[in-house]
């Protein structure tokens, strides 16, 4: 076993162009593994052509696929016509073609199988712009796992989600969950924390992707449908709830998550937040009876410059002159003096409408008669978001404070708007921007809708960056900073939600080298304990042609984790508006690099815990220089070292080798490179450690986030691939795909 692992490994060592991280067959598991594309989570390369086929390892089984991190060269209109992973759906039976998605940009994909399916999956590019790629995470279900299981309500809440979430639901899929209360005399709460779903068509309708809630376990009774970014509450008149999902054959979002609490059935106070899609309130206890001595109030709201439509659909309650016994009470507004818009206890058929953006409903029964209550229906008319001019924020040094879009998250943002903030900090301070969220209509130079950030109290500042997709920090020089949200007169979209807050200065300057000049950057209070909640930016450039910045280590040592979130230097490559990260670096390893430009950016952040002696680096300007070293190396020590080297990771090799013995994939060979569905799906090999030459792209994407590490995203999943290496280019490695041809398993082992 050792020496046919050390083997394996000299051959991998010694043949860098042996490619193992495509063409291959797979097996999803349980446990979510992982696929990636070459070199992730550096760039792919240009010219790329591979394809992945992966099969259920169980029998009647179904296959995710699940798009963790996508950086792919896009167009527009969304053609993706440069660089695309396209994922066909095949028939086992007869390897027809059943679906196909082609994929680019920075998309979030989940995708299932239907029954008796598999994936083949084809990742092709261009000779031109390369980007991080993606990362997608693959594993087998039943299928009902997650979609349509029995719920049980308790006081303390709990929680469910559509399949998928956070990343996507599925396409084409109907999901049913039934909650029901522990005890009988209990009802439930029901509310979404967090909704995305395709928005309503133009009428207004919710007819693309939806959630419907019932009232019990009767399909007929319907509480309401909601879609889009819409966060309704739903109250059930019994100890039942049914949820259904529903999703068309285009456009997957987020989806939701959910929820639940079981509460007394006499309960009946709340707040509910009206939208353009009808919701309805019914009596505590309906369809059945509802109790004696109730005493209800429900306070409905909707965003400025809307009001609210409430139409009566059922009312059975004891009915006297001017309803003094049992009654439905509505007042324009939420105080005691609200003017009465009317007192009902028989139904009528004209609506009642609020003056403003607030309503509250009340509904008591005294000690007599009852009947089986009422059935209300209520939504937002004229919910137009509001405009926004020029507005003074002030930024806090000890806690964050937030900015969203007009409307955002319950209502699209308008067209043709223009809103300005201003945040300002104390002095010797900074602003600190993170944006949480920006959802807005996409253009390649963000020349439609989008955020502007200038520097200092004018939008005639320094540009500081202009964006319309992705998630970064901006920082400002000095202590404020300008803030433009802009949008154009076609397609609106949720909006965006930022964080800002002041922060130290004075770390973090623009400097100049001329050739071959060393100038050296300092943490802050260096040689001293840096403090926490640094945050520094230098730009270091220099003016001669043709040169580039080379950045050495004098002095380096920051908090060390893994995947270093926590203290951290990261450097970028800066070509005018343009940034790409070279890498990030803690603990005692330092960065050993160079631009490929005229420019470097050095960010340095450290969190709120531990602090350390901090770091000291040069910089020079000069030409650049090939990666390999320039010293004649010693043989007998490269011997020496390769060997040494051999021996210990073959050891970890092999580990790893039996560790994911489970794991039936391999390499194809040279001739299976083609990537028409003609090619031989089912042959199976096993997959060798992905070696690709590192690529830096000619031209990259404005400001663009690197691409998280594997570590970073699937922290506790297996490595995406064992540890086997061909013997040779023509003869791979073969192991049997359970006697050459898909088949199930029928009895699988129980989870883990």
């Amino acid at each position: 076993m050792i020496i046919s692992c050390v083997l394996g490994l000299c051959v991998l060592l010694f043949r860098p162009l042996v490619s193992g991280a495509c063409n291959v067959t797979l097996f999803a598991q349980r446990e979510p593994l992982n696929f990636t594309s070459p070199n992730y989570p550096r760039n792919y390369t240009s010219n790329e052509n591979c394809y992945w086929d992966i099969y259920p390892q169980t029998r009647g089984y179904r296959v995710v696929l699940d798009m963790v991190f996508s950086d792919i060269e896009g167009s527009l209109g969304s053609t993706c016509r440069y660089d695309a992973l396209t994922i066909y759906t095949v028939n086992n039976a007869d390897q027809n073609l059943a679906d196909l998605h082609r994929i680019c940009g920075q998309s979030r994909w989940n995708i299932i199988t239907l029954g008796d399916q598999h994936f083949h999956a084809v990742f092709e590019t261009d000779g031109t712009v390369t980007r991080g790629g993606f990362l997608i995470r693959y594993y087998e279900t039943d299928g009902e796992s997650n979609c349509g299981v029995p719920l049980v309500a308790t006081p303390a809440g709990r929680t469910f989600t559509s399949p998928g979430y956070p990343n996507t639901y599925f396409l084409r899929q109907s999901c049913t969950w039934t909650i029901t209360t522990e005890q009988q005399n209990q009802a439930i709460l029901m509310y979404p924390t967090d909704s995305v779903l395709e928005r309503a068509s133009p009428r207004g309708n919710c007819d693309s992707d939806y959630v419907t809630v019932y009232n019990g376990q009767n399909s007929s009774d319907i509480l309401g449908t909601f879609c889009g970014n819409e966060r309704p509450v739903f109250s059930s008149g019994g100890n039942s709830l049914r949820v259904r999902l529903q999703t068309d054959s285009s456009n997957n979002y987020k989806g939701f998550k959910m929820f639940y609490r079981a509460v007394p059935a006499t309960t009946c106070r709340g707040t509910m937040p009206a939208g353009r899609n009808p919701i309805q309130i019914v009596s505590p206890g309906y369809p059945n009876n509802y109790q004696s001595g109730l005493d209800c109030q429900w306070t409905i709201n909707a965003p400025p410059g809307s009001n609210i439509t409430v139409e009566v659909l059922f009312v059975d309650m004891e009915i006297v002159p001017s309803c003094t016994n049992d009654y439905l009470l509505f007042k324009d507004g939420t105080t005691n003096f609200a003017r009465q818009l009317a007192k009902i206890c028989e139904r009528t058929s004209t609506a009642i409408v609020s003056s403003s953006n607030y309503m509250t409903i009340i509904f008591h029964s005294d000690s007599s008669t009852t009947g089986r209550g009422f059935r209300l229906q209520y939504s937002s008319e004229g919910a137009n978001v509001p405009y926004c001019g020029n507005t003074m924020l002030s930024a806090s040094t000890s806690t964050w404070r937030y900015v969203s879009s007009p409307g955002y998250p319950n209502y699209n943002y308008n067209n043709n708007m223009d809103c300005k903030w201003t945040i300002s900090a104390p002095f010797g301070y900074i602003v600190k921007v993170e944006i949480k969220v920006l959802s807005v209509e996409y253009e390649a130079t963000c020349a439609r809708d989008y955020l502007l950030f200038n520097d200092g109290s004018s939008s005639y500042g320094t540009q500081l960056g202009r964006y319309c997709s992705g998630t970064r920090d901006v920082v400002s020089s000095d202590n404020a900073m300008t803030i433009t949200f802009h949008t154009d007169g076609s397609v609106t979209d949720r909006g965006f939600s930022l964080k800002y807050m002041a922060r130290r200065s004075g770390c973090g300057t623009k400097e100049e080298i001329n050739g071959y000049e060393t100038q050296y950057i300092e943490s802050p209070n260096y040689p001293l304990d840096y403090p926490d909640n640094a945050d520094c930016s230098w730009t270091i450039s220099t003016d001669v042609e043709g040169y580039v910045i080379h950045v050495k280590v004098e002095f380096f040592y920051l908090e060390h984790d893994s995947t270093c979130s926590y203290d951290y230097v990261q450097l970028y490559d800066v070509r005018g508006t343009y940034e790409h990260s070279l890498g990030r670096w803690c603990g005692a390893d330092g960065p050993d690099t160079q631009s490929t430009g005229r420019s470097m950016k050095v960010r340095f952040l450290s969190d709120g815990s531990n602090t350390f002696t901090g770091f000291k680096l040069a910089f020079t300007a000069g030409e650049p220089t090939s990666s390999s070293a320039s010293y004649t190396p010693s043989f007998e020590g490269v011997i020496g070292g390769v060997f040494g080297g051999i021996v210990g990771v073959a050891i970890v090799t092999c580990v790893c080798c039996g560790m994911c013995s489970r794991q039936k994939s391999t390499t194809n060979n040279q001739s299976q490179r083609n990537r028409s569905r003609e090619a031989n799906w089912n042959s199976v090999f096993s997959i060798p450690l992905p070696n690709y030459p590192s690529t830096t792209s000619t031209t990259q994407p404005a400001m663009f986030t690197p691409p998280p590490a594997y570590s970073e995203v699937v922290k506790d999943d297996p490595p995406p691939y064992c540890l086997a290496v061909p013997l040779s280019d023509t003869h791979p490695v073969v192991t049997s795909s359970l006697s050459g041809e898909y088949q199930g398993i029928d009895n699988p082992a129980g989870p883990n």
